[in-house]
């Protein structure tokens, strides 16, 4: 529910910008390139965080003990297509997490857990601020996240409780209000600071033609 409010207000926050770009429109410079790709990673924090606290709500129930946590950063390919202040697009991403699992009772860990998340977050962007190098901007997107998990067993115990590998999905969303990209109008580089499944902050290169 934290979550949900923090989201809602960042996007109340997105709208309010965007007002205000809308009122100071001299300072915006139009691009004449219409399409961007974008390479990025970011933290992949809040991803880790909603796996921590689904498992270990799941854990608490059956008595379990979950160690070696591990959550790779989130990698991302991103395309856009500007409306002039206005860009829509969409943002892919990729990530992985695992770790090990001990069933109650025992004591070394009995199963190997992993799961591959893979985003898909069509997106709508507007530009508040353009002006030679310098580009502010914030961005919205909600998609899915396709998840496949698969456990590995360690001991006989584990063998006996091991789960088919499985896909998953789940509502995916990713909120920026806050961007900058530096460049010209066929190379730079941005840095992204908001909340969503990638993360709080995320950062890449941009290639516009």
């Amino acid at each position: 529910m934290k979550i949900q409010l923090i989201a809602l207000s960042l996007c109340v926050l997105a709208s309010t910008n965007l007002v205000k770009g809308q009122e100071h429109s001299k300072g915006f410079t139009p691009s004449e390139n219409k399409h961007e790709i974008r390479l990025s990673v970011s933290d992949g924090l809040t991803q880790g965080s909603v796996d921590i606290l689904g498992m270990g709500l799941a854990d608490a129930v059956t008595g379990s003990k979950r160690t070696d946590e591990n959550y790779s950063l989130v990698y991302g390919f991103g395309y856009r297509y500007s409306l002039g202040r206005f860009k829509v697009g969409t943002d892919l991403g990729f990530s992985t997490s695992n770790s090990k699992l001990a069933l109650a009772g025992e004591q070394a860990p009995s199963l190997k857990e992993s799961n591959v998340n893979f985003l898909i977050l069509p997106a709508a962007e507007f530009v508040y601020y353009k002006r030679g190098l310098f580009e502010l901007y914030g961005t919205a997107a909600a998609g899915v996240n396709l998840s496949r998990h698969k456990e590995t067993a360690l001991t006989d115990a584990g063998k006996k409780a091991a789960k088919k590998a499985d896909l998953s999905t789940s509502f995916a969303y990713q909120v920026n209000p806050i961007a900058l990209r530096v460049g010209n109008d066929r190379i730079g580089g941005f840095v992204e600071a908001g909340l969503g499944n990638k993360g709080f902050l995320t950062a890449g290169v941009s290639l516009k033609f």
